[in-house]
């Protein structure tokens, strides 16, 4: 079977044709594009503006599945634009995810693993890759740019009044690690501004305030880059007031796999006790409520963008996926595709065809390689941009944390295969024949070559390996 989506794009006067499909050979998605080769554009190009704007849209914790609350975003991007529809997040966390967004790095790359203080977490290991990221470069070719929401965890641990380099605005939460709706702070290039319990002081409204003004202060004809990084969804997944109580409970067959009954052919630290059902609901429920406010942010951003709009590149997506319960485990960090898999969405008219699908293997990173590639500069990274390069598959990494053990894995548009440290388990799913993946096929005879091969892919790209990491 082929699957094809046609897209065509003109960068600095170039025009090519972008065709996305996937083949199977032993059973491994192939992908085919044509390529091109963006030339630098200069400041004065840009001056006069030629090149596009671009707005990020980065949720927390969305689930892939949860756009049904939020017609804004399906009426100003999804339906003007691309699906994703195999969006992936190689590292499944917020401070590795933001990281691989900035720099078009994976973990391994970057050396961001975790959310924490240490050597591999939060701020204190992204600020070594703060010297070239997608703020420099653009900054660098006259871009206007702006961050207005969550940055990184622990981003205290910087001195005080440091802005990360590339950005005009900084505009950040001081102490994202638990989520912030009310009672917060946002400092960075304006005064530290205190906001409390209010109706009006609700974070995403207050944030999409900020990226208003930006896109109203900035001159018509100089390009924009605005990142918006609100809360939501979240823990605590507090919803604006106008949202609350208005989205019924979710019923469990809105969470395929949730408390899967049978978990022996699991590795054994997989294998836990039943969560709540109905908690998992209301969870799924409140995350609803909460990007409803997401959703208002975006239709207002665009509003103000006016006319500029039909000149940007607008990108959407979620740090990482939710768990909610499915194979019994909560939350993110797993390699599972409830954890790793988010929505993700694009829209670049003239240049991307509207209510468009794309099955290729997308990372956040390469979201980052295609926004260098439509604005026509270029650094070196690992990501590949979905206008003019191809990819198969992308591995899946992370450090050993008190969750799970330390892994290594590789994932295609059919496949996954993931390894464990040093035996602690190895799991392969066939989404073809088993979507929620309930069955592990590690060990079944026909499967012997397809896990042979991936095993061999996944050694291959995770290098260097996780800290911690060992192959059995």
């Amino acid at each position: 079977m082929r699957l094809a989506v046609v897209l065509s794009m003109s960068v600095s006067g170039l025009a090519v044709g972008l065709a996305i499909g996937s083949n199977e050979k032993m059973g491994l998605a192939s992908i085919g594009d044509v390529s091109m080769h963006p030339r630098h554009a200069s400041r004065d190009e840009q001056a006069r503006g030629s090149s596009p704007n671009v707005v990020i849209f980065v949720t927390d914790d969305q689930p892939k599945g949860m756009i049904d609350a939020m017609p804004l975003l399906r009426s100003k991007i999804i339906e003007k634009g691309v699906t994703l529809g195999r969006g992936i997040i190689p590292t499944s966390l917020c401070c590795p995810s933001r990281a691989a967004l900035l720099t078009g790095n994976y973990s391994h790359t970057t050396g961001v693993y975790l959310n924490n203080k240490g050597t591999y977490g939060g701020w204190p290991a992204m600020k070594r890759n703060e010297d070239v990221t997608i703020a420099t470069e653009l900054n660098h070719v006259g871009y206007r740019t702006a961050l207005v929401g969550k940055y990184m965890s622990h981003f205290s641990a910087a001195p005080r009044g440091y802005i990360p380099p590339g950005w005009d605005e900084f505009h950040y939460f001081v102490k994202p690690e638990s989520g912030a709706y009310y009672d917060y702070r946002i400092a960075g290039t304006s005064r530290t501004q205190r906001y409390g319990s209010k109706p009006r002081a609700y974070s995403t409204d207050v944030i999409a305030g900020y990226a208003k003004r930006f896109i109203k202060s900035t001159p018509a004809r100089r390009p924009l880059f605005l990142y918006f990084a609100p809360t939501g969804p979240h823990a605590p997944m507090t919803a604006a007031p106008r949202d609350e109580g208005t989205w019924p409970l979710e019923p469990a067959s809105a969470l395929p796999g949730l408390n899967e009954a049978k978990v022996a052919d699991k590795p054994a630290w997989i294998r836990r006790p039943k969560v709540s059902p109905r908690w998992q609901r209301r969870l799924f429920t409140d995350q609803h409520e909460v990007v409803m406010s997401v959703d208002d942010a975006i239709g207002d951003i665009v509003k103000v963008l006016g006319r500029r709009a039909r000149n940007t590149l607008f990108v959407f997506l979620s740090d990482n996926g939710y768990m909610l319960g499915v194979h019994r485990l909560e939350g993110k960090d797993l390699p599972h595709r409830h954890s790793t898999e988010v929505p993700m969405f694009m829209r670049f008219d003239g240049h991307i065809a509207p209510n468009s699908k794309s099955g290729r293997v997308t990372t956040n990173s390469d979201l980052t390689a295609t926004i260098a590639d439509a604005v026509g500069v270029s650094w070196p990274m690992d990501g590949r941009s979905v206008l003019s390069s191809r990819r198969s598959g992308t591995v899946l990494e992370q450090k050993q944390n008190h969750r799970h053990p330390a892994y290594c894995g590789f994932r295609t548009g059919r496949y996954l295969y993931v390894e464990y440290d040093q035996g602690s388990g190895r799991e392969f799913y066939d989404y073809s024949v088993d979507p929620y993946e309930l069955h592990n096929g590690v060990h079944r005879h026909a499967n012997r070559h397809v896990v042979h091969e991936l095993r061999h892919r996944a050694k291959a790209a995770c290098s260097p390996k996780p800290p911690g990491f060992h192959w059995n």
